[in-house]
């Protein structure tokens, strides 16, 4: 049977409980705060950056004229190119990973189809040996 807890245990429970339930509330809410201080923090500071060199022609000025003269078709035309890119780059990591993940599993189906069966010389990833 098990043992009953004493009042000052179930108090002490109720405690930790209560107190575990704020900081589960209030988590959240402190993680957006500071992400919304750091946001506002940047957004200041790259005005500030931008104020102290307005007037001045300097290297930051031909930069800001080149950054200027980019489209927004350009703009958006890297940005699905360099999308493209990464998703084929994980695509293949993914494959790799699940060629590598079934490669002993089909190799002991094959050895119990055919014994004498010699290798491919494919590493366990699927990739040609250097």
């Amino acid at each position: 049977m098990a043992k009953r807890k004493t009042l000052a245990e179930l108090r002490a429970e109720n405690r930790m409980l209560r107190q575990s339930y704020w900081t589960q509330a209030a988590t959240p809410v402190l993680t957006t705060a500071m992400w919304a201080v750091a946001v506002i923090f940047v957004a200041r500071y790259g005005y500030l950056s931008v104020a102290a060199l307005a007037g001045d022609l300097t290297v930051a000025d031909i930069g800001f004229r080149v950054l200027g003269d980019f489209r927004v078709s350009t703009i958006v035309s890297m940005t699905v190119g360099a999308g493209g890119v990464l998703y084929g780059w994980l695509q293949r990591r993914l494959r790799k990973s699940t060629v590598e993940r079934l490669a002993s599993r089909n190799e002991d189906l094959e050895r119990k189809i055919d014994p004498k069966r010699t290798t491919s010389g494919l590493t366990a990833r699927g990739d040609t040996p250097s």
